[in-house]
């Protein structure tokens, strides 16, 4: 059936692959999001900043104040 031998050898196996991930998660698991992530956003239309402007009549927040038009309400 399974010899103390055996044991050892399917603990070790487990601890091998434990390790291997912690190693895996900790070192090469976040480069790899950050540069998907990366080449997701570049290009994007979000890849542009854009600074909001507090309206001062109507408090609402506007890319430009030029065009906006306050709303009664």
């Amino acid at each position: 059936m399974f010899s103390p031998m055996k044991i050892i050898l399917i603990l070790l196996v487990i601890g091998a692959v434990f390790l291997a991930h912690r190693f895996y998660r900790s070192t090469i698991a976040p480069g790899l999001e950050k540069s998907r992530k990366n080449r997701e956003f570049k290009g994007s239309r979000a890849d542009k900043m854009l600074d909001l402007e507090e309206c001062p009549r109507c408090g609402s927040f506007v890319a430009d104040l030029g065009e906006h038009s306050c709303k009664d309400k």
